[in-house]
């Protein structure tokens, strides 16, 4: 996968000529696809990260972040856990803070409210090396509540909104948006549902996705990207 934005492929070009240092280590955390049917067909809500975050500033990303001490306190016996966690593969007690995580900060971010038996597994993704902040990310999917309105509540972000799969994934082609390999993945796999509710219905294999920086034959920074 070549690394068509600019900013990603600076920090690699820059890695390469540091001699490749040693990673630090991925802060667990967990983002979350708010997703809505349409008479076109299912949209996804979207946000623009302002250009002063620390971490993907100017991208689309979906609601998410970082998991926090507080996160760690969910009762084990919350309803829906323990099916998330044999989904995703980990034990109950393991995916208590992800779960966690996720509907804290979808709260935060847009305002609103899921439960977690709301949410679903759809994938499991860790930054590349390269990165000098990164995170170990369950990427979740949730059904969006009929009587709630998605809205950025957190002044981390300065756009966005709901949007089809098909068109985020066009206009990060021809670059008027900017979005990182797994919000492309997570929106190429959107894209090949026709409802939200099948969608959300799918029990895709969850792995954790590692991608690894290499260098084509002409220099040319590239991720090379072990797909589930």
């Amino acid at each position: 996968m070549p690394l068509r934005d600019g900013g990603l492929r600076e920090r690699a070009e820059a890695w390469f000529a540091a001699g490749r240092p040693e990673a630090v280590q991925p802060r667990p955390a967990a983002t979350v696809m708010l997703v809505r049917d349409t008479a076109p067909g299912p949209e996804v809500y979207v946000q623009r990260r302002v250009a002063t975050m620390a971490f993907a500033p100017s991208m689309v990303v979906f609601p998410g972040g970082r998991v926090d001490a507080a996160d760690h306190l969910l009762d084990v016996a919350t309803p829906g856990l323990a099916d998330l966690a044999a989904h995703l593969g980990v034990s109950v007690a393991d995916a208590a803070p992800f779960a966690a995580a996720a509907v804290r900060e979808v709260e935060e971010e847009c305002g609103v409210r899921v439960a977690v038996a709301d949410l679903r597994g759809r994938g499991h993704w860790v930054t590349p090396a390269f990165e000098p902040r990164r995170y170990d990310t369950w990427i979740l999917a949730a059904g969006m509540p009929a009587d709630q309105e998605a809205r950025e509540t957190s002044g981390e972000s300065d756009g966005g909104g709901w949007a089809r799969a098909s068109v985020l994934l066009e206009r990060a082609e021809r670059g008027e948006v900017r979005m990182m390999p797994p919000q492309v993945w997570a929106l190429e796999a959107l894209d090949g549902f026709d409802s939200a509710a099948a969608f959300l219905a799918d029990r895709p294999r969850i792995a954790r996705v590692t991608p690894v920086l290499e260098q084509a034959p002409d220099g040319t920074p590239v991720l090379v990207t072990a797909l589930p």
